[in-house]
Formats: structure tokens, C-alpha cells, sequence
């Protein structure tokens, strides 16, 4: 994807000259893709380089940072909405699409594949912790609605720390040879030097957090020319976008063979989306003048458990065929479908009147 590398400064032209928001929108789409495999290219190398422990830490916590940079620029910019949404998005495409694809291509090639029962169990409630944490705001703002940000900033402290528990654990008990960390051939690692991937880790992001402000900026203007909504928007193609790095990364490993690292960067991310990025963008919202609460609208609170709950039951027993990933990737279809025929109004914040919902005469 090297190649979509000139859509970055076609990006920052075309939105200087104050071209048509739909084609800055589409170029900035284009230019996120190379500059997310960038990152997630520069994290892997950095992994290995550093070794296991410290490797697996830095993977673990910047696997997840263009989503972060989207969702604050996206704040910046007022659409706290659409950051929910993409948020909402990204664990469907993570859960449903990522794993859906390895799922596919690795059974076509490898038949029935297997997964550490082991590291099933402890994923498997990690996932439905994240799904009760968006189950809790949503419920408790149809009582309380004026509490609905206290009640998010404590519990995205609680996220934050079961996450820095889950990681130290994470590379206190994994061995060296299972570390979650990418094989990369020695000669390589030999001809690169350390500070060439953290160049390219700085520069990716900074470039990133430009191209992210410039398609928020002109999602609204696209989605009102073609008719879509800003929930639509955020879900499928700012979500869409922010989890591409996960669906090549899942599929590359699923080509080669390693359930494990498949579940680690689909599921896994999933888990770190929750537990890291989510109440990240909670507490630094009021930095960039964009409060933002867990409370999730009843739609995208009602895919994300039903998504949580396919994948879940669908790699509990340890062993997945090709047609369960076709399964997974259907079920993502049907969302997309789904969250296109929702108008903005449907998916207004929990607490608010629902006398919008009904349907126009």
C-alpha cells in the first residue's frame, strides 16, 4: 500500500484549496491505510528489536493509536457522536471482519484450526468485561442522566488499571518463545537500526494526526452531500479505517499459519479498544474541549454485545473452521446494513427524549 502514500500531500492540497468535501474525504481515507500499515510495520520491528518483555508492551500499546489520534482529533473537532461510533466501528471490524478474514483464509489453507484453550478462557472474559462496560453507562443514564460522566471517568479509571494489570501479568507469565511478538527474519532486523522505525513510527503518527483532522473536518459536509449519516460514517469508514492494520496483520498471520497471534490482534485489540483507548479518549476529552462519556446510544451498545457474543461462542471450543469465519464476516454485514438505515436522530444519547424515534408520517 506504499503506493497510496501520495494521497497524504494530495490530502493536505486539495483541503487547502477548499475542494469538494467528498474528495478530500475520500483522499484522506486512502492516505490513512498506508499510514496505519506504516505504524503498525515500525511497532513490529520496534517489538522484536527491544525483545519480548518491553516488545510485547510497546506492541500492546500502540497497536491501538490510530485510533486514539482519530477519535482526538475527532474531539477536537466537536463530533463526539461519531468518535463513539468509531470506537463502535473499530471492535466490529476487529471482532467480526479481522478475525472473520484469518478465520477464512487460514481454514482454506490449513483446514480446521486450533487455539490455546488456555488463553480462549482468559480472552473470553475479557470480552464480556468489555461488553458489560458499555451495557453500565447506557442503563444507568436512562436514571441518572446527570451523572453519566462521573460514572465514566470512574470507570475508565477502573479500565485503564485492569488494563496495566493485564499487561504486566501478560509479560511477567508469557514465555519468551509465545510473546505475541511477530517473527522477522534476523537479516533484516541486522540491516535496520532502532532509530530508523521510531523515524518512522513519529513520522507516521504525525502525519496521521494531519490527515485524521482533515477527514473529520469533511466527514459531515460528505455525509450530508451523499446522503449518509454520521453514524454510518463513523461506524463503517472511520471504523473501517482506524482497524485496517488489524485485518492485514490478522490475515498475514493467518497465511502463515499462527492461530495464536490471530487471536492476539483481533481479539486482543478488541480488548485493548476497550480497556486502554476508550477511557483515554474519556479522560482527555475535557482537554480538547469535547467532553465524552461511555454512555453509547442502545444501537451501537446492542451490536457490540451481539458481536462479543458471536465471537465468543463461535472460538470457545478451541476449534474454528472456514465457515465460521464466513459466519462472522455475515454478521458484520448485516450491522453495516443495519447502522445505514439509521437516521442520526436514532442513535441520539441515552437520557435524551425518544419522542424522535418515532416514525414520520
Amino acid at each position: 500500500m506504499k503506493w497510496l502514500l501520495i494521497c497524504v500531500p494530495l490530502t493536505i492540497l486539495l483541503h487547502w484549496a477548499d475542494a469538494d468535501p467528498s474528495l478530500v474525504f475520500i483522499t484522506a481515507l486512502l492516505a490513512i491505510l498506508p499510514l496505519v500499515e506504516l505504524m503498525g510495520a515500525a511497532t513490529e520491528h520496534l517489538a522484536v528489536r527491544l525483545g519480548p518483555s518491553i516488545g510485547g508492551l510497546l506492541n500492546a500499546t500502540l497497536a491501538n493509536a490510530p485510533e486514539l489520534i482519530i477519535g482526538l482529533t475527532g474531539l477536537r473537532n466537536g463530533l463526539a457522536t461519531v468518535v463513539k461510533a468509531s470506537l463502535t466501528g473499530s471492535i466490529l471490524v476487529n471482532l467480526l471482519v479481522g478475525l472473520g478474514c484469518a478465520l477464512v483464509i487460514g481454514g482454506l489453507k490449513f483446514g480446521t484450526q486450533r487455539f490455546d484453550r488456555q488463553h480462549l478462557r482468559i480472552n473470553a472474559s475479557m470480552l464480556m468485561l468489555c461488553a458489560f462496560c458499555f451495557i453500565v453507562p447506557a442503563v444507568f443514564q436512562f436514571g441518572v442522566v446527570d451523572s453519566s460522566r462521573e460514572l465514566s471517568t470512574e470507570i475508565s479509571l477502573i479500565l485503564l488499571a485492569v488494563y496495566a494489570i493485564n499487561v504486566a501479568a501478560t509479560c511477567a507469565m508469557r514465555p519468551v518463545g509465545d510473546a505475541g511478538i511477530p517473527d522477522l527474519p534476523s537479516d533484516s532486523l541486522d540491516r535496520q537500526p532502532v532509530i530508523r522505525p521510531v523515524i518512522e513510527l513519529a513520522l507516521a503518527a504525525a502525519a496521521l494526526a494531519v490527515v485524521s483532522d482533515i477527514l473529520t473536518e469533511s466527514l459531515q459536509p460528505m455525509a450530508k452531500t451523499l446522503g449518509l449519516s454520521d453514524v454510518f460514517s463513523g461506524v463503517v469508514l472511520l471504523g473501517g479505517v482506524g482497524g485496517c492494520g488489524e485485518i492485514l496483520t490478522a490475515i498475514r498471520f493467518a497465511r502463515s499459519g499462527r492461530q495464536q497471534l490471530v487471536l492476539a490482534v483481533t481479539v486482543g485489540s478488541t480488548i485493548q479498544m476497550v480497556l486502554l483507548v476508550a477511557p483515554l479518549l474519556v479522560l482527555a476529552s475535557p482537554l480538547v474541549g469535547q467532553p465524552m462519556d461511555l454512555a453509547f446510544s442502545s444501537i451501537e451498545v446492542i451490536a457490540i454485545v451481539i458481536a462479543v457474543i458471536v465471537a465468543r461462542e463461535l472460538i470457545t471450543d478451541g476449534k474454528v473452521t472456514w465457515m465460521e469465519g464466513v459466519l462472522l464476516l455475515a454478521t458484520y454485514a448485516i450491522f453495516a446494513f443495519a447502522f445505514y438505515h439509521v437516521p442520526d436522530f436514532a442513535a441520539a444519547e441515552p437520557g435524551q427524549p425518544t419522542t424522535i424515534l418515532t416514525a414520520p408520517p
